[in-house]
Parts: C-alpha cells; structure tokens; sequence
C-alpha cells in the first residue's frame, strides 16, 4: 500500500524535557537503525493515529512519556503550534492484513479503546538539531505524561492517538518513519485527517518510529494530613542503578494538592534515589487545620519498594498508624473484609473518564445487605464507611467494589479504633467472576 499520505498530512509537536524510565523503540527492528521514510514536519492542524503491533512488546508495560526522533541527513527540525493533545488505548484494529485481519478503519472514533487515556494536552513545540547519515539521530525530543499508560499487549494493540492545531512560524525538518511494502508484513499503521471530522481522509501501514519510556507506576489510595494526621512518604531503592520517582498529589475533587513536607509545599515533587538508598518523609500539616484527604501517584525510572505511613496523633503524641504499600496497577474489581466503621478509599487516576463505582455488602454468611453506587470524577478521590454509606446500623462481612474503569482502592480496619491497620490488598484482576 502506498504511504506517501504520511509525508504529506504528519503533524507532530513535541516537548524538550526530561523523562522517566528506559526507552523502548517500535518498530524493534528500528532500535539501532534509522526508519525508511522521512516525514516532514507538516503546517496544517491534523489528526494521526498510528496502530503499533502487539508483538512488537514482550509483556506488559507502563508508559510515563513517548519520544520522537530526526531522520538522519535531513538537519534539524522546528515547529510550534498551540494545541496538543495525546490520548493511548488498547485497540482491537490490526496495523496489517495477516490472518484476515483489516486495517485501522478511517472512522477514528472506531479504533479506540474503552481505556483511552489523555496522556498529554497542551501547547508544545519541536526543536532538534539533527543528525547526520547513517544515524539513527537520538530521540531528543520528549513528550512528558501528566498520567502514565498501563499496556498490556495481551489485551490488543497499542494506539498512539494525537492531535495538533495548526503550527504558527517557519517549519523546518523531518521525524523518523518507516513504511513497509505490503500490508502482510506491516507492524504499525496510520490514520490520518482534519481533526474537526470524524472520518479520516488516508489509512496506510506505516508511521513514526517512537521511543516509549517505561518505566513503574505506583498509586497511593489515600492520604491525609493536619487535624491529627500526618502521612509520611517511604521509597527504598533496593537496586543497583539510580531510580528517579516523580510523585504527584490529587486532592479529592481531582486538582493538584498541595502538601507541606520539610523542603517545602508542593503538589509535585521529584527524588532521585541512589543504589541502596532510601525515603522516609512525614508531612508537616498544621495540627490546628482541618483534616484535608487525598491521593497520590509516582512514576519511577525504576522498581522500588513505595508505600505511605498515616500516623494519627494526640497532643503531639502518636497512637496509631497504618502502613499503605502502592498499588502497581488499577483494576475494575476488589473485594475485603469489612465491618459498619471500615475505612474505604477510592481514586480515580483516569484524567479524562469518570468512573462509576458499586458497593455491594454481604454479611459472615453470604447474604447481600444492599449495594450503592456512586460517580467519581476523573483524577477525583473519596473514602467512606461501609455501614452509613448503605444505611446499615452493624455487619460483619466483606463489601465488593466493581467500578466500569480500573480504579485503585485501600480498606483500613477500625475494629479497636482508635488502634487501626490496613487490610491486606483487595484488589482483583478485571476478568475475575465474582458472587452477584
């Protein structure tokens, strides 16, 4: 199939910044040589997306950033636009005809999947110097995630689903491409059209060669801070290279949150941990402030062991605590013990989708005692307890949570309040049957 669409419609903007994780290049075959297509940068607003083969992955991953690159010999490139927005999901479409499988369809809504995520919007620009023959040019250019992308090449294949304005300036350079002969041999394949239509004006197989950076991701359920509480941030760098973790707070309607820690407040922070070292840092909330909740997420360069400590504390004194290990994926389904006064809480780190979320509770024999269903915004936290959320005066049991987007979730136990602990993870994986 001709591919000479790519050349004349590709738009992309990108961001110079710093990224977390290894690079992973697909197409593979790429990882060492230059593509066979350079794509000019183009001018006009665009909407591309580009189907990436689920065997070009050797298991699940998770994507913090995505990186592009120069064509070799083509010197540098330059462009700006206003807009930009990058949204990844798990596809059902093929980028090749192999086994009478078909093409990406030209109506985008088609090829998305139901965990779309926006991984990036905003303004960007590309700015490289280039490379020369026979390369391949580095990927210096870096579009940062403001929500990593879990993929599991299980599931489908991946989506790369961008859209730009028009650019404004001088436009200048090529990215890496590649394209293939026929569509039997293709491992990516590309649509795309004018972003203010629904349907696509091209589908062909081939596309930017990318750079994915992998790397953990870690979620905290829940925290808590001023009042009589404190949280307290733990990682331990149990590895033999460096590990960078960029930890970001959400409060409970989903904005950025603000927490005072000994360097300062903020509602980001980065920690670069060397080999064998160790975090352990409590938050300095004002005892005499109103108790504020939230939740957390990382991005680490690497694997480590993360959790929070609540630590509860009476005239300067603490009498309880509960440690909380992260959570290294979302799910759609979990089930705990659970008593009238447990402690629930909930996160949503989908930046785009809200989640509907069921409580259902059954009491020591097996009987359901009523269920309740709530809305929870996109990157928007709550917690409750069992009993007063059903109306139910006392049980013992467990409460089933099923929710229509992976969400993350922690239960603590308040049997002997004020002593209290976390109940072991409850999550489960989205395929698991559960009682109804």
């Amino acid at each position: 199939m001709n591919t000479r669409f790519v050349k004349a419609v590709l738009l992309i903007v990108a961001f110079c910044a710093t990224a977390f994780g290894d690079t992973l290049v697909v197409p593979v075959a790429q990882a060492t040589t230059a593509g066979n297509l350079p794509i000019h940068l183009g001018t006009n607003a665009v909407r591309i997306q580009e189907v990436i083969g689920s065997g070009q992955f050797a298991g699940p991953i998770t994507i913090n950033a995505l990186r592009v690159r120069t064509a070799p010999g083509t010197g540098s490139a330059s462009s700006t636009a206003s807009s930009f927005r990058v949204t990844l999901s798990t596809t059902q479409t093929y980028p090749n005809t192999n086994n009478g499988h078909t093409l990406p369809s030209l109506t985008f809504a088609n090829n998305v999947g139901p965990d779309a995520t926006v991984v990036y919007t905003g303004p960007g620009t590309i700015s490289s110097p280039g490379c020369a023959l026979p390369g391949p040019c580095p990927f210096d250019t870096v579009i940062p995630f403001t929500t990593p992308f879990s993929y599991d090449p299980s599931k489908g294949r991946l989506l790369i689903d961008y859209t730009s304005s028009a650019t404004t300036g001088a436009v200048t350079g090529s990215l890496d491409g590649v394209s293939f002969a026929d569509t039997l041999s293709s491992s990516v394949a590309v649509v795309s059209g004018d972003p203010s239509q629904p349907v696509a004006s091209s589908v062909g197989v081939g596309g930017l060669v990318w750079g994915l950076d992998i790397g953990a991701a870690y979620y905290f359920s829940d925290l808590a801070f001023g009042e009589n509480w404190q949280t307290t941030l733990t990682y331990v760098n149990y590895s033999p290279q460096a590990v960078t973790c960029r930890t970001t707070f959400y409060s409970d309607s989903g904005a950025l949150l603000p927490i005072p820690f000994s360097q300062g407040t903020v509602s980001s922070r980065t920690d670069t941990l060397q080999p064998g070292q160790s975090l352990h840092d409590q938050s300095l909330g004002n005892p005499a402030a109103a108790v504020t909740q939230g939740w957390a997420q990382a991005t680490c360069t690497g694997p480590l062991q993360a959790s929070v400590l609540f630590r509860l504390y009476r005239s300067g004194v603490a009498v309880g605590e509960a440690g909380v290990n992260a959570e290294t994926a979302p799910t759609t389904q979990f089930a705990t013990f659970a008593q009238t006064i447990t402690g629930i809480a909930y996160a949503n780190p989908s930046a785009t989708q809200s989640a509907m979320i069921t409580f259902t509770v059954y009491n020591a024999a097996g009987t359901q005692l009523g269920s309740h269903l709530i809305t929870l915004g996109p990157l928007a936290h709550g917690s409750a307890n069992p009993g007063p959320l059903l109306g139910l005066q006392s049980f013992t049991g467990f409460v089933k949570i099923t929710s229509t987007i992976p969400i993350i979730s922690l239960s603590l136990n308040f049997e002997a309040n004020p002593v209290f602990s976390s109940l072991p993870p409850g999550d489960l994986p989205g395929s698991t049957t559960l009682v109804p």
